[in-house]
């Protein structure tokens, strides 16, 4: 008895290591996951790596006298870049004192973030990362400096080229102990509508 029973643990013991407790075999799962070539997932990651290289390529940062200036590699942009190829469920940062959301929005000439004439004033604003809706149109944003009167002169600029879809995100990296106000300004032409699904800004 003893033998038959050590007989049919063993049996029940490959079974499970085959087949699992499900019933489903290993060998035919790995087989499904086999079916996508190694080599169709590489140029998919190429075509995207392409893609980032080509937006990142035209993004432009400019300082308060608006000269451009070169604060990024290549690299370093491609890296601003989520593209909705590759977006997944988790929240790329998580970890910051306040954060200011805008929702959907959109303007043919120029917006200010927060609403109102002239948007709304942020102290120590760090992050900011911009999901588009649908393929983005070409534009720009400016940092102004806070005054009494409300937004003052530039901070800083960067330049978005259009014809990606996903999220961009970067570091403004201003001046501490100050406040700034944020215009989107359409930069292509008068006929079209620049589309943001959101805007969040971390700060103070």
């Amino acid at each position: 008895m003893k033998r038959v029973l050590t007989f049919w643990s063993i049996v029940a013991v490959l079974f499970i290591s085959l087949f699992g407790l499900n019933g489903t075999s290993k060998v035919e799962a790995a087989a499904v996951k086999a079916s996508i070539p190694s080599e169709t997932t590489t140029l998919i990651k190429n075509d995207l790596e392409t893609k980032k290289e080509e937006i990142a390529s035209q993004i432009k940062i400019f300082d308060e006298y608006d000269n451009e200036i070169h604060p990024y590699t290549l690299e370093e942009l491609k890296g601003m870049l989520i593209l909705t190829e590759e977006q997944t469920e988790d929240t790329p940062i998580k970890v910051m004192k306040k954060t200011y959301s805008s929702g959907y929005f959109d303007f043919s000439s120029n917006i200010w973030l927060g609403g109102g004439t002239y948007g709304r004033a942020f102290k120590d604003p760090t992050t900011m990362i911009i999901t588009s809706y649908g393929t983005a149109k070409k534009f720009s944003i400016s940092a102004r400096h806070e005054t009494r009167d409300g937004p003052g002169k530039q901070a800083k600029k960067i330049s978005v080229p259009g014809g990606w879809k996903g999220q961009m995100h970067f570091n403004w990296s201003l001046k501490k102990g100050k406040s700034y106000r944020f215009n989107f300004v359409n930069e292509g032409s008068t006929n079209t509508t620049v589309k943001i699904k959101e805007t969040t800004l971390w700060y103070n």
